[in-house]
Order: C-alpha cells, then structure tokens, then sequence
C-alpha cells in the first residue's frame, strides 16, 4: 500500500518539479535571508515579520534544509532564465527547485499513508468493525489514494511555501494515529506509553509549522468519544500532554505578529462580516472538492457579505450541515467525525478573526478535505452494498461484482484526479502563466491583475502590463503596489509624468511600501532630475539595505551624474562595494559600478581593473550587447578618465 500511494503521489506530481517560485515563494524563499544557513537553529527556524513562515519554524527549518542540501551552483538561482540571463540559468535553476518540490511531494505522502492508517485503524474498533472490518483495508487505500491525488491539493503541494499545509496536516495526521495506537490494548503497557509520546511529539511539531494546529486536542478527545469504548475512559495524560503544545502556539503568536494582515477592522473587515462571507467560501470549497474546477491560485477580491440575506443559501446550507454533526456526535453516530473533522480544520481561518489579505485560499482543504473524501467514499460504499444485497441474491456474485465495480469506480476517479493534478501543475510552470490563469478565471480579482501585469512589465510587454495595472488600479485604487507598478510601466512607456503622479499616489497611500521609492528614483531619473533621484534611491536603499540593484542604482548616479551637486565619490565606493559583495562578485551592474565610483575618486588603477573583471565576467556570459559599452568605459579609466553620464 505504501508503495502503491508513493508511486500515484509520483504519477500525479512529477510534473510539479519545473514548477517555479511564485506569489509568497518570493518573501519566504527567494529575499528570506534565514534560510541561507542551517546554524543557529534560532535563526533558520525564524523568519522575518509576516513572511508566510513568520511563528512557524518548522516549515521554516525545512526550507533552510533545502537551501542547504541544494546543489552549491545552484542554490542561489532562485529565478528561471530569462532574456539577459546566462545559457546555463534555466537548468541551474531546475536543479535548485527540484528539491523544493521533492520534499513537498515526500511530506504529502507520508501524509496520504497517516491518513491511511488512520482510516484503516479506526474502521477496525469495536465500534465499526462489524460492518466495516472486513473492507477496512480496501476503502483506507481508496481514502488516502482520492485524497493524495485531488486536484484541490496542488495549492498546498506544488506552491512551495504552503508547505506549511503539508507539514502541519501530516503532523495533524500522526498525532490522531499515534492517539489512536495508544488506545490499542495489544501494544502493552510500554507500548501505549509510546504511542502517547510520540502524539504529543506529534502536536508539539504541528504547532510549531501552523497555527491551525489548534483543533488537533480536540479531534483525540472526540476520536475517544466516537469510537472508544461503550463507556469511555477519558486518557487524561494523553489530554494534558496534547493540552501542553498550546503554550508553544501561544509563544509562537507573541512572538511572531501579522499586524497588516490578521486582526479585527483590516480593510473594513469585521468579524461579523467575515463570518458571513466565509459562508459562501466554505460551499466553495465544497464544491471544489466534489468537482475540482476551476482551480484559482489567489481570491483576492472576493466579495464582502454585510447582511445574512447576502448568504442565506450558504448560510442555511452550513447551519443544516453543522446541526446534523453536532447531533451526529451527541449519538455516537460514526459519520459525524467526518463533519466535526471538516469543521474543526476550517474553523481557526474561516470562522471570526479576518485574515484580511487572504479571504478564501484552497490551501486550507488539505486536510479537510480528507473529511469529505471518508464520508463520500464509505457512503458510497455501503450504499453500493446496500443495493447489490437488494439486487443479487448470490452472495458469491455480490461480492465479485463489488470486487469489480469498487476498483473500476475508484480506479477511475483516481486516475481522472491524478490527470487534473498533473494538468495544474503545469500552470505553475511559470508566473505569467500561473497569473494568467487567475486572470481568466477571476477577472475582478485585484491581485491577479496586478502579478499579471508586473510579469508582463518583466518581460517588456509594456502595453499588455498597462492594460492589466489599470485594470487593477480600478478594481483596487487604493492598493499602493498597483499604483507604483502602473506608474513604473508608464514610465517604461515614455508616459513620464503620469508615470510619476501614479507613483507618488502610491507612497502617499502607504509610506511603507518600499519598491515605490525605487520606482519614483528611476523615474525622476528619466526625467533628468538627478538630484530627486539621488535621494529616492537613497530612501530605497534604506528600505531595502540588501539590494543590489538599488545599491548600484544609486551607486552609479553618485558617480556618473553629470552635476557636481548629485555626485559624492566616496559614497558611491560605500555603496557599490557592499552590492559587489552581496553578489559575491558574480553580478555585472554591480561590479560595473563599482568601477566607475573607483574612477570618480581618482582610484583608476583599481577602476580598471573592476572594469576588466566586468568584462570578462560579461564575455562569459554571452552579453554581446554590451561589450562595446564596457569596453569603452575600460579605455576610459586606463586613460585616467572619469565616467559622466549626458545632460538631459
């Protein structure tokens, strides 16, 4: 069985691996600095503030694993070639996120094997065993093969940094199954002991990779109540150990705070609002995992439900849905695990406190959605007895034509999700492509069009990127990233001063956003007015002090301006010196900078030869159209001459 749902988990997600970093990827992974070292612990197992791995250092420790167990030419290759990239980007890069990607797939396998266990051990308690012994194996494989290949899945598995999902949803799994093992009276005294242990152990590493973690107490609890004994006994080590792991949760929420994108009142969000409007999110998610289309990487944008009439369809859904499982569990009434699984994995981000930036995300089905998949599955199972009891008399040919029907049913879901699975993971293959696709499926989403049109910017399709920023602008006018990135792509286009009233609006909304400084420096600079973009790029330097492009940026107007008053040697060497580190030498613009602030303060022997090292770094790469250029400005420096940019 553990090879049968390793090789699906392969079938289905082999074609995730040339999947690149994308939407969060780029904070948790691409700019995260702490994962570029395993030691200390206190560093790889932290992260910056409201980095989609901030309070969550397991999954954090596990990307710092990746960086390190990384090929070493490659581990810094965090982007796919592109235009003005070197040849050998493009499979450098392949090999750097191959291992982000196998880990994902690995966790989510052993996750698919937790849930089998799981199924399989509590289909055999005195309870169900009855008239769910005999089949237990067969419909644990099926459980666990639907939920290993659904196509909903791919949020969580082939988007890198929802590793968190995995993580905790394997722990999640484990600490029910080792719960469950403990109550087993075959393992002995000892064994039981170890069994508590290692669920406790089991929580503990849940809560330190997400806080929805929480619920995981109470599933034991209720797994006891469920399908413990006639007269339960209440395990209260178990409780108290499994009770214990929230203090970890609870430091890690002090410690590690989201204050622009969790908490009450963010961006008009209620809880009351949010509570209404998650009605219509969970039936989505209902519906997707009955029929898993369209698939959607973001949400944002969806709609804010201020009044119960606004749901009332979803609403009455789910009130129905909720009463029949709390009445399900008041009567033992084994279904009813099912609804409280599904419930209590949805409650922590889908019930009061807003999660502002983030109102709906497939992601949160992973493991609920294994509730659906066993009540599905077990329900069409003995609904199909049921019928054949009616239909067949012969008990031999009942159970042949189930045999045959069972495997060609299940047989044929699963290769029909793990086929959906591979067609979406190839919309990762790309960020234009992954954006395009939200695009399409959701066009009011914000969001969406934002990413889109600063992929189309990236790749120089200036037009289409206006199109799709103005678009966003609309839907969104106060969101300071559409503003500063249309106002970018103006620029790009020689819409100048429009460019830049788009830009300043975006600092105006949020001072904080920092590649507006950026984009206002550049602009100012195509304007001609140096001595503004001096001091915006000086301010995107302070935003961002790691940067090496924003380094050399100002580097280069400190030592090429042709104005006396912009120009400030000393600080060019300052800041071009620390982007050639940063880049261990292995950037152009940077070293090509650094020359030039060399030759502005009269050092031209060490000009030339950063120059030197610039173009044969250049000439190694391939960069053929800007040989001359460098070349030009090495003549100048052996000449003892200083670069100056024209006068515009």
């Amino acid at each position: 069985m553990a090879v049968l749902l390793a090789a699906a988990g392969w079938i289905a997600y082999s074609t995730s691996f040339a999947g690149v970093f994308v939407f969060d990827d780029k904070f948790a992974i691409v700019d995260n600095p702490n994962i570029r070292a395993l030691w200390p612990l206190t560093r790889s197992m932290s992260a910056p503030a409201e980095l989609p791995v901030s309070g969550r250092p397991i999954a954090s420790l596990t990307l710092a694993i990746n960086y390190a167990l990384a090929p070493a030419d490659a581990r810094d290759v965090m982007l796919p070639g592109g235009p003005d990239a070197p040849p050998d980007t493009t499979e450098r890069f392949l090999r750097n996120v191959w291992g982000y990607h196998f880990m994902n797939l690995a966790l989510h396998v052993l996750a698919a094997l937790a849930l089998f266990g799981v199924v399989r051990r509590t289909l055999l308690t005195d309870r169900l065993r009855p008239s769910l012994g005999g089949p237990s194996t067969a419909l644990a494989i099926v459980i666990a093969l639907v939920w290993l290949v659904h196509p909903l899945q791919t949020d969580s598995v082939t988007y890198v940094t929802q590793r968190t999902e995995v993580l905790f949803g394997l722990f999640y799994l484990l600490t029910l199954y080792c719960a469950i093992r403990a109550a087993e009276g075959g393992a002995g005294a000892a064994g039981r002991r170890w069994w508590t242990a290692g669920a406790i152990l089991a929580c503990a590493l849940g809560m330190g990779s997400k806080q929805t973690m929480v619920t995981a107490p109470f599933i034991v609890v209720l797994w006891d109540w469920m399908f413990g004994p006639q007269v339960p006994r209440p395990r209260w080590r178990l409780y108290a150990g499994l009770a214990a792991t929230w203090a970890i949760l609870a430091a890690l929420v002090a410690l590690e705070r989201w204050p622009h994108s969790i908490g009450f009142d963010r961006e008009g969000w209620t809880p009351w609002t949010y509570l209404l409007t998650q009605t219509g999110v969970i039936v989505h998610y209902l519906r997707l995992s009955l029929v898993p289309a369209p698939l959607v990487l973001d949400y944002d944008g969806w709609p804010m439900a201020r009044s119960v009439l606004e749901v009332a369809p979803y609403a009455a859904l789910l009130a129905v849905l909720v009463a029949a499982t709390v009445v399900a569990i008041v009567k033992r009434q084994p279904w009813g695990f099912g609804g409280a699984w599904f419930f209590a994995l949805l409650a922590p981000s889908s019930s009061v406190l807003p999660l502002a930036t983030e109102i709906a995300a497939e992601r949160r089905m992973y493991v609920a959605l294994a509730g659906v998949v066993v009540v599905v599955v077990i329900g069409a199972y003995l609904c199909g007895r049921r019928l054949l009891d009616r239909l067949v008399a012969d008990a031999r040919s009942r159970r042949t034509i189930g045999v045959v029907t069972g495997v060609l049913l299940a047989g044929g879901l699963a290769v029909t999700f793990a086929g959906l699975t591979s067609a979406r993971n190839r919309d990762y293959w790309s960020e234009l492509r992954i954006w395009q696709d939200a695009v399409e499926k959701r066009p009011d989403n914000p969001r969406a069009r934002l990413n889109y049109g600063l992929d189309l910017s990236l790749s120089r399709r200036y037009a289409e990127a206006e199109q799709q920023l103005r678009e966003a602008v609309r839907l969104k006018e106060t969101s300071a990233p559409a503003q500063g990135n249309l106002g970018s792509v103006l620029c790009s286009l020689g819409q100048l001063d429009e460019g830049v009233a788009h830009v300043e609006r975006a600092l105006a909304l949020d001072p904080e956003y920092a590649p507006a400084y950026g984009n206002l420096a550049e602009a100012y600079g195509a304007l001609g007015r140096r001595a503004l973009a001096a001091k915006y790029f000086a301010l995107a330097v302070q935003k961002e002090p790691d940067s090496p492009f924003l380094l050399s940026r100002l580097g280069w107007l400190l030592a090429t301006s042709p104005e006396p008053a912009v120009r400030d040697g000393s600080k060019a060497v300052e800041v071009s010196e620390r982007a050639v580190r940063l880049t261990s030498r292995q950037d152009t613009m940077a070293l090509d900078t650094l020359a030039a602030a060399y030759a502005e303060t009269g050092r031209f022997r060490e000009a030339a030869a950063a120059a030197e090292e610039t173009l044969s770094l250049a000439q190694g790469r391939g960069l053929s159209d800007v040989l001359p250029e460098l070349q030009h400005r090495l003549d100048l420096y052996r000449a003892g001459e200083r670069v100056r940019e024209p006068l515009r």
